[in-house]
């Protein structure tokens, strides 16, 4: 997570015939520069936008993609401006929808039931209220409707601010996930079918240890995979009634240090690639490496081995590309023809109009095939 501080600069030091507006991209590579990027970094292109965010600073958080099996080309992104609210694209990066309902910093979905009784929930983390919101979204408008009968309130001790969602393969119950700034994490049961109704029943709670916000539940599998931002990746079980003593470390940051992994801090958002397969173990774990730009991408099958490091960069067409990520979601399914082996979502923490100009944050629309061939991937766990 960053700050933005800005700055008139006029010094002998920074030679200018005038002290204008300074990019946000500029302010960023003077007053810190991004770590250095493993030799290995591949570069794939954004092949759409969303539009800047509505708040100046920093305000696009992270997404969560619904996808329409009926109609994809009618599935949906729901993403967060952590300075007002909630906002709903469609895959070509339009505004379909939005709700100003707090300062929303992240958010997950999951399609719980079946058939005509299917809900897709979407659970949010909103810091004005300190509270877990739950809310139906309507596929054909875009709209998002409460689902709660009575606010879920965290007993953290500091401010509330990660979130993804968990439906277990095992029991078929559905939870949430939410984390705070000190690295606590409650895991939330979200009891209810319909459109109102629902409850919310803390189960489990401990400590990460340090600050931490991005997480990503395998449902299939029952692992949590969450990053302690400036320490690393960790995978849990997902379960409500086993321990958390016991993690596995999928990697660590201090990427081109002795002893170092592959991140570069802080570890940002944390998200599954689930290929069409049956077998559970396929597919792959990618991490906004925040630190030096870039997206490093991991066997989803144990031990978790490193397949590749990536990063969005700027398309010849007028897209900028993506750095300072925060939050970013993938799917597998066929997205029309830009997306023909799924859509991968990163926010942009530095965005730049087409003219060079700082513009407000937004989020950029990646197609996965363009990463596996860039990353040389399998659809298939080694």
């Amino acid at each position: 997570m960053k700050t933005f501080i800005l700055l008139a600069v006029c010094t002998a030091a920074v030679a200018c015939t005038a002290c204008g507006a300074v990019t946000n991209r500029r302010i960023s590579e003077f007053f810190r520069g991004p770590a250095s990027q493993p030799a290995d970094t591949r570069t794939v292109v954004a092949v759409a936008e969303t539009p800047p965010v509505a708040d100046s600073g920093d305000a696009a958080d992270d997404p969560a993609i619904w996808v329409n099996m009926a109609e994809p080309s009618g599935s949906l992104i729901v993403a967060t401006n952590k300075r007002r609210g909630l906002v709903v694209y469609g895959v070509d990066g339009k505004i379909v929808s939005s709700s100003d309902i707090g300062e929303i910093n992240n958010v997950d979905l999951r399609v719980y039931g079946t058939g005509q009784e299917a809900v897709i929930v979407v659970s949010a983390t909103n810091r004005t209220a300190r509270t877990i919101e739950v809310f139906r979204l309507d596929p054909e408008t875009g709209n998002l409707f409460p689902l709660l009968n009575a606010p879920i309130t965290p007993s953290f001790p500091k401010d509330l601010y990660g979130l993804c969602m968990y439906l277990s393969a095992k029991s078929g119950e559905l939870f949430v996930f939410a984390t705070d700034y000190a690295g606590a994490v409650e895991q939330w049961r979200l009891d209810g079918e319909g459109t109102s109704g629902w409850t919310g029943s803390r189960v489990r709670s401990w400590a990460v240890g340090s600050k931490t916000e991005g997480c990503v539940a395998d449902d299939a599998n029952g692992w949590l995979f969450v990053g302690e931002e400036e320490v690393g990746i960790w995978r849990y079980d997902a379960e409500p009634d086993t321990g958390t003593a016991e993690r596995f470390e999928v990697d660590r940051v201090g990427v081109g240090k002795a002893g170092g992994g592959r991140l570069a801090a802080s570890v940002e958002g944390v998200t599954l690639y689930d290929p069409p397969s049956s077998d559970s173990l396929d597919g792959f774990l990618i991490a906004s490496s925040q630190g030096n730009n870039t997206y490093v991408v991991y066997d989803r099958a144990p031990p978790h081995a490193y397949r590749g490091t990536f990063r969005v960069g700027d398309d010849a067409g007028g897209i900028d590309g993506a750095e300072d990520t925060d939050g970013l979601d993938v799917v597998s399914a066929p997205l029309g023809p830009h997306f023909p082996m799924g859509l991968l979502v990163v926010q942009d923490g530095i965005n730049v109009a087409v003219d060079g100009s700082s513009a407000n944050q937004n989020f950029k629309f990646v197609s996965w095939q363009d990463v596996v061939e860039a990353l040389s991937l399998t659809p298939e766990s080694p």
